[in-house]
């Protein structure tokens, strides 16, 4: 039988380990695009061409949106009492995050093997 008090737990570890992730991957990813101020469309094009960079930055865009999923369902549990209305708003944060995900995933890919 499964222990439906156990899901709370999981998201919470799940919300710490991604906000380890987004801080460390974050720094990085931060540095990087501030390094690029100032240079040219294609200077920042073939920084993100790089196999490691075009990694960095998908890993940190799917880390970002599975950690704002968890936090948002959360307000959303704390802060919406109709059932009908949380439950919409989870569906549309749902959208939104995999909107988010495979916009940037997509783009990274296309910047990597692509161009």
């Amino acid at each position: 039988m499964k222990n439906r008090y156990s899901e709370g737990t999981r998201h919470f570890l799940f919300q710490r380990a991604t906000a380890v992730i987004n801080l460390l991957l974050g720094v990085f990813v931060f540095n990087f695009f501030v390094k690029g101020i100032g240079k040219s469309y294609i200077d920042v094009i073939e920084g993100l061409n790089n196999n490691f960079m075009w990694l960095i930055v998908t890993i940190f865009s799917l880390s970002m949106c599975y950690h704002m999923w968890i936090g948002f369902n959360h307000i959303l549990d704390d802060y919406v009492d109709e059932v009908f209305m949380r439950f919409l708003l989870g569906k549309l944060n749902l959208v939104m995050v995999v909107i988010v995900a495979l916009a940037t995933s997509v783009s990274m890919f296309m910047i990597s093997f692509l161009s």
